[in-house]
């Protein structure tokens, strides 16, 4: 495969990916997503988690994506007609990871904003890429290159957000 296939791969996962991760700091509600029930008397997800928040990371991820494959359609040939059912589904993958690792962490004890290290930075990629499944099976080279660079990447970003008063804590 050629060097802008790879790179055509890694920009259709990763945009979604991340756009729909970073979407609810800056487009949240306050209405929960476990509306505030409890599971083996611990919330299910917490307050920090709410159902606005959810479907922004999922349309603001998707739309990524459409507007990638709208503005490259390279991308849409690349993948086929399972493009936008992909970025979809990695979209809908990263809000689920993200939640899924925050109903451990409440199960766990760890608070909202407790460190978690690696499972803070790479729950809502892993989400993305099972989900993905569905559609594509990524290389293994592939995952682990997301895998390594979201930790950086999400440290940075996160540092940022903290910074600019988007998040209580750095991590």
């Amino acid at each position: 495969m050629s060097e802008l296939a790879w790179l055509i791969i890694i920009i259709a996962y990763v945009v979604p990916i991340y756009i729909a991760n970073a979407s609810p700091i800056l487009i949240h509600g306050k209405k929960p997503l476990d509306f505030v029930k409890k599971y083996k008397g611990k919330r299910i997800f917490g307050n920090g988690k709410s159902i606005l928040g959810f479907l922004a990371g999922v349309m603001c991820g998707s739309l990524a994506g459409i507007v990638i494959g709208l503005v490259f359609p390279e991308f849409v040939l690349f993948f086929g007609t399972t493009y936008f059912l992909l970025v979809f589904l990695l979209a809908f993958g990263a809000m689920l990871g993200d939640v899924v690792e925050s109903f451990f962490k409440r199960q766990l004890g760890k608070e909202r904003g407790e460190k978690w290290l690696f499972f803070d930075q790479l729950d809502f990629v892993v989400g993305a890429l099972v989900l993905s499944l569905f559609i594509r099976l990524p290389e293994l080279w592939f995952v682990v290159l997301v895998l390594v660079a979201t930790v950086f990447i999400h440290l940075i970003t996160n540092f940022i957000a903290f910074k600019l008063g988007l998040k209580k804590v750095p991590w």
